[in-house]
């Protein structure tokens, strides 16, 4: 998603504190076809970005063995439409400084354009033809899938561009959400045109879109605009598999990934976390921003900024409608890899036995609000925020009371969050490095171990 250089998009609310944020007001439009559209009118700058998200394009609906095709798809959007050649696309984007780009993830595919109000027909225009009638050409997929191969083979020489693909695999298995997203070096040599055209003109339907437009227009007549392109779009039928909960590991599971050239161990723990609109959500990530969500965190206190055993560690929760992944990683030299991880272990261990005071609460607190004005500043932004809270069924009060909810976490909160949402016993782990090195940590840390080489195929 592309910045737009807009100041602040979220006022304060009228006769309220200064801190709190107040979402502007936006127009929901449900067109015939069942197409979204969130439309925001913000008149600060003359511009317009635009940002959607088809729910039915993600990779949980890519076959089992044919991973990467959802990913494709969104890739060759702009390689060409029945109307344009992807030089044409590229012209008239260059020529008003437009832009356009798009993506898959695993619930959804999404992307962004953004474009100068004056040329708000054209993107609007360009972005239906993308959307609608894009043409897949033979040559151009090819090129992709071997950069998309090649690219594999390079990231796999930096252990941290691949590190949350071998974790995802580990942790979730089989289920969809344990398949990358971009797919394999064996997956993305076997999809053909005729499966990219054929995922397309199944899933690509208006009654799965969300189109959300923020920037300098009248709600009126961008409605208009883009009831003419987008609603002759005819409803499909696209196939939406059901999505369960994983399973949390039982006990430790171990994978060590050998990579012999490596002068560093690349590792990543945890499990199974809580969907994006469970009531733990807000709370969870103020427990977090003190436990691996800054630089003052306590895994980065402990391993940086004490022992100065690595550059940096972290911990995070991936955010997911069914439930995502709970995470710490880190990296070291070869030499302390057994010292960092038994580190790590150890302050998660004294998370729970000690908890977090009054003092941390509040910081953590103080912090995360501090933060949030920046997240919330551009068109480009706030076309996403809203796009979010529609695919979450959230809504704008979400926004609206986040302070609240922030201000709302008492320590009794975090003792529950912590004992609910950080496992001690049940993990899953994940070493990359020298296979000498990492054999004897990963025994130690017991339970079941898989073993794979990093140049093997796949994750």
């Amino acid at each position: 998603m592309m910045a737009a250089a807009v100041m602040l998009a979220m006022a304060p609310a009228s006769g309220a504190d200064a801190s709190k944020f107040t979402l502007p007001p936006y127009t929901t439009v449900k067109l015939d076809n069942g197409m979204t559209l969130l439309l925001l009118e913000r008149h600060q700058l003359p511009l317009i970005s635009f940002n959607w998200l088809l729910k039915s394009g993600g990779s949980i609906c890519d076959s089992p063995g044919s991973e990467g095709v959802a990913f494709v798809t969104t890739q060759l959007l702009r390689q060409g439409t029945k109307t344009r050649t992807a030089e044409q696309i590229a012209e008239q984007l260059d020529f008003v400084g437009g832009s356009v780009s798009a993506d898959a993830s695993y619930d959804y595919a999404s992307g962004s354009g953004e474009f100068m109000s004056k040329d708000a027909a054209l993107g609007i225009e360009m972005l239906a033809d993308l959307l609608r009638n894009p043409v897949f050409p033979k040559e151009e997929m090819t090129k992709l899938i071997k950069q998309q191969v090649d690219g594999i083979a390079e990231a796999k020489e930096v252990p941290n561009e691949v590190l949350g693909r071998y974790y995802r695999g580990l942790l979730f298995g089989p289920h969809p959400y344990g398949r990358p997203v971009g797919g394999t070096e064996k997956t993305l040599a076997g999809i053909t045109q005729e499966q990219v055209v054929k995922f397309h003109g199944a899933q690509y339907v208006p009654e799965q879109l969300v189109l959300a437009v923020v920037g300098d227009f009248k709600t009126a007549d961008l409605q208009e605009k883009l009831t003419a392109a987008f609603g002759s779009w005819k409803r499909g039928n696209a196939a939406l598999p059901t999505i369960t909960k994983p399973e949390d590991p039982a006990g430790r599971r171990v994978l060590l990934v050998e990579k012999p050239d490596a002068t560093q161990t690349f590792f990543r723990l945890g499990s199974v976390c809580l969907p994006r609109t469970s009531p733990d959500w807000v709370p969870l990530q103020v427990v977090n921003t003190l436990f691996g969500g800054r630089f003052t965190s306590m895994i980065n206190t402990v391993l940086r900024i004490d022992s100065g055993l690595t550059y940096g560690a972290r911990s995070g929760f991936a955010p997911s409608p069914v439930a995502g992944e709970f995470y710490i990683g880190s990296f070291t030299k070869n030499e302390t890899t057994g010292q960092a991880l038994d580190m790590t272990l150890e302050v998660l261990q004294r998370l729970h036995e000690k908890g977090i005071t009054a003092e941390q609460l509040q910081s953590s607190k103080n912090y995360i609000k501090g933060q949030f004005g920046p997240t919330v500043e551009t068109n480009d932004q706030l076309a996403g925020l809203i796009t979010d809270l529609a695919f979450y069924g959230l809504g704008p009060e979400y926004v609206n009371n986040y302070f609240d909810l922030v201000d709302g976490v008492t320590l009794e909160d975090a003792k529950r969050l912590i004992e609910k949402h950080y496992p001690l016993k049940n993990l899953a782990v994940v070493l990359i490095g020298q296979g000498s090195v990492i054999q004897p940590v990963g025994a130690k840390i017991g339970g079941s171990i898989q073993k794979k080489v990093i140049t093997d195929p796949g994750f």
